[in-house]
């Protein structure tokens, strides 16, 4: 490793040692303090490189080169001024003549010029010209259909709700369990991930050092790592022993970061911001990934056609780089939500090109931004993981830059496997995710618990947030459930204890005081009679079943008062909108006796 960042740092200071040339041609008398001197400045490039990690793209080399070319200039020059002869001799063929020393101080003052040029320079580059080109690098998908997002989806054929548990409830569940980990004083839980490990999604947490320099000279390693199912409020963390000794709290060496930089020495790859995540092998073997990419051309924005992935074994600080479309089966996040919430901010701002965007009088013709502050993932947490069909997806609400609207453009969802994103416009009036949180809070104001990582699924063809309610201490209370295009009304919201519950009730809710024309993408208008068998009435919703049927019958007194006179035995006829086992009646329900005479 020590060869690695001894390349490194000659790459980003080779032009620092020019200076130091032309001190000693001039002043040979003082070579050894001069080359003395370029050694102590050389050190100290060398400590910055393997501290900060700088990104090794081609302007961020040109640019740190002027600068270590610009300091060594001035260290070199004053020092030259101090010691060297204030008058030196230069001969030619028609003799010799002497020129003052001050004349080559001179050209610092040009140095610094062309060094002010090349920061503005790349101010503009990055800024401008560029960028509806790097947005071309994004390949997002566009559809105006968000009945095609993959969204997930819960139907009366589903036999589980597949809601995720919020990360906060999960995050207190493992500080509880924290302390039966030995010596938990000197550990802390600062990462989850979601990923499927043997077919279920998990949250992995692994361990990590808490503390200073000496804890962790103390102790070195880290003992395992949390599992946790994400799908199930009754599930409790394990813990799951490993010796992991390479972790991103360690240092030097052993600092996965460092290992993965020091890796892409040669290949002008730049990691992603943030720390490396854990993700298990179907074996349970740590494994620490972080995205890597190429800029695009000479600015720092990263061309988002093709990504690597940096792998390091969390027990023997083995290090891989490879290709993303390579990385093995298991891996579910090779486009991490870092690359991914850069990647969206390229689609959404600068698409139509930067003036349009930033510029003064731009039309902002298709500019938006993701909803932040909502997700869990992401710089500005604007991600919330979600699974459909065994991959894992960062799901993001688009909205207009106007902090006035409340209301979403679209959807976006980015493949962590493949980073593949696509974006679903959304043409009905739904309401952003905070928006969800907002409404779950005050329909629970007086529990004073708080709104976290709102969902959003297709129920019954219909889009609705899911919102967990938590207590001050992050734990699960109840769920609210909330039409995305409902604006919170009474009848477009339901609150229970347990997701089957709350669904039961959300359904009752909205599968009537809607037009059934729309209540499901794959609903069949169909006429029923027969008796009836169980009827429940649940404030202006009738829901009851028949003999020899096994649906579910859905009816509501808005449409037709009598519908809540429907008894147990009552010979009943109407027609209903069939979605799976559910049929949602949007008219009357005749009853046999009640007939109008």
């Amino acid at each position: 490793m020590f060869y690695d960042f001894l390349i490194l740092t000659l790459k980003f200071g080779i032009l620092s040692f020019l200076p130091m040339i032309l001190a000693i041609v001039l002043d040979r008398k003082h070579t050894g303090i001069y080359v003395g001197l370029q050694i102590i400045v050389f050190l100290f490039q060398y400590l910055y490189v393997f501290i900060f990690l700088p990104g090794a793209y081609l302007y961020n080399v040109i640019l740190y080169n002027l600068v270590n070319l610009l300091l060594c200039a001035v260290i070199f020059g004053v020092l030259y001024l101090v010691l060297g002869p204030s008058k030196f001799r230069v001969r030619s063929a028609h003799g010799g003549s002497e020129i003052n020393s001050k004349y080559i101080v001179k050209p610092g003052f040009t140095i610094i010029l062309a060094l002010i040029l090349i920061i503005v320079m790349g101010v503009v580059v990055n800024m401008g010209p560029f960028a509806k080109a790097i947005a071309r690098t994004t390949n997002v998908e566009e559809s105006q259909q968000v009945k095609n997002a993959p969204m997930p989806v819960i139907s009366s054929s589903k036999k589980e709700v597949p809601v995720v548990n919020s990360n906060k409830t999960v995050s207190s569940q493992l500080q509880n369990s924290l302390s039966n980990v030995r010596d938990s004083n000197v550990y802390s839980l600062n990462h989850l991930r979601v990923q499927f490990y043997h077919g279920k999604l998990v949250y992995i947490a692994p361990l990590d050092f808490e503390g200073d320099f000496f804890r962790y000279v103390h102790y070195k390693k880290v003992p395992g790592y949390f599992i946790v199912d994400a799908t199930s409020k009754s599930s409790h963390p394990k813990f799951i022993k490993k010796n992991m000794a390479y972790t991103p709290s360690a240092y030097f060496g052993h600092d996965v970061n460092r290992r993965i930089y020091s890796a892409v020495k040669g290949a002008n790859l730049v990691l992603t911001s943030g720390d490396a995540q854990l993700e298990v092998d179907e074996k349970g073997r740590p494994f620490y990934v972080k995205t890597l990419y190429k800029t695009y051309g000479i600015t720092s924005s990263p061309n988002y056609k093709e990504s690597w992935v940096g792998m390091v074994d969390a027990e023997t600080g083995k290090t891989k780089i490879i290709k993303q479309k390579d990385a093995p089966k298991w891996l579910d996040v090779t486009f991490d939500p870092g690359i991914a919430a850069s990647k969206v901010a390229s689609f959404s701002n600068d698409r139509n090109g930067w003036w349009n965007a930033h510029g003064i009088g731009g039309s902002r013709t298709g500019v938006m931004e993701a909803v932040d502050n909502v997700g869990t993932e992401g710089p500005d947490k604007e991600f919330t993981p979600i699974s459909y069909k065994g991959q894992v997806y960062y799901f993001a609400s688009m909205t207009s830059k106007n902090k006035k609207q409340t209301s979403v453009l679209g959807y976006i969802y980015v493949n962590a496997r493949n980073g593949k994103t696509y974006f679903y416009r959304e043409k009905d009036d739904a309401m952003t995710p905070n928006r969800a949180k907002s409404l779950a809070e005050n329909r629970m104001k007086q529990t004073q618990w708080k709104a976290s990582m709102p969902l959003l699924y297709r129920i019954d063809g219909k889009p609705t947030w899911i919102v967990s309610m938590i207590d001050s201490n992050g734990a699960f209370m109840s769920y609210v459930y909330l039409l995305a295009n409902g604006n919170g009304t009474q009848s477009t919201v339901a609150v229970g204890s347990d997701a089957k519950t709350t669904l039961t009730k959300y359904r009752a809710l909205v599968s009537n005081g809607l037009t059934t024309a729309s209540s499901s993408d794959n609903s069949v208008e169909k006429s029923f009679s027969g008796t009836v068998k169980r009827v429940v009435v649940d404030g202006d919703n009738v829901i009851f079943l028949l003999d020899n049927d096994d649906k579910v019958f859905y009816a509501s007194s808005k449409n037709d008062p009598k519908n809540v006179f429907v008894r147990d035995g009552d010979n009943v006829s109407f027609s209903g909108s069939v979605s799976g086992n559910t049929v949602n009646i949007s008219t009357s329900v005749t009853i046999s006796g009640l007939e109008d005479k």
